[in-house]
């Protein structure tokens, strides 16, 4: 059974794509607090680590795949600052934590954000800084090409039922299946 890193697996969305995906892969969830991980435990194949940097100790790895971020409105330079944080810096310290230890083949997969391509007002900050998480998707499958590792992110327009959540899990789902191992470097909009 091959294993994958979810990051953000412990939100809501992780509450859908976690239980999904442990049907077929053996899946390392890093936690802030050992509280937040509970709902989770109980599922077998589940491994908790309090820190990213403890996903080494399981390799090698098949997928990453990261759901971490936030939501906000504004554009004053704070939102800015809380957005880029919230959106783009877990994504460059998840991959920098398990980009060594990523088999050859292997995938990673982000969650971005319609609004990305939309860029409605109010949302200045929020928009910037997914659209700062698919450049970094699209970068990174360039620089993974030799090793054939896969870099695709899905744009939700909203993630804010089950239902939803579910659709997405099946999109992630089938960028970590054999069949998309041709797929990399796309900004897959989803209009849920």
């Amino acid at each position: 059974m091959q294993t994958i890193v979810i990051t953000g697996g412990t939100g809501d969305l992780g509450s859908v794509v976690v239980p999904r995906l442990l049907t077929e892969y053996r899946c390392i969830v890093p936690y802030r607090t050992a509280q937040s991980f509970e709902k989770l435990a109980r599922h077998e194949n589940l491994i908790g680590v309090p820190r990213l940097e403890n996903v080494s100790d399981h390799a090698p790895l098949y997928a990453l795949v990261h759901l971490a971020g936030g939501f906000a409105r504004g554009s004053s330079p704070d939102d800015f600052t809380k957005m880029i944080e919230i959106n783009l810096m877990p994504a460059v310290r998840a991959v920098d934590a398990v980009r060594p230890h990523l088999v050859d083949g292997g995938r990673i997969v982000a969650i971005s954000s319609a609004v990305s391509l939309t860029k409605p007002a109010a949302l200045a900050a929020y928009a910037a800084s997914k659209t700062a998480l698919n450049t970094f998707v699209e970068t990174l499958a360039k620089e993974l090409k030799d090793r054939s590792i896969t870099s695709n992110a899905l744009l939700p327009d909203t993630i804010d039922t089950d239902a939803k959540r579910r659709t997405v899990a099946e999109s992630i789902a089938r960028l970590l299946s054999v069949e998309a191992e041709q797929l990399t470097g796309q900004l897959i909009a989803m209009t849920l």
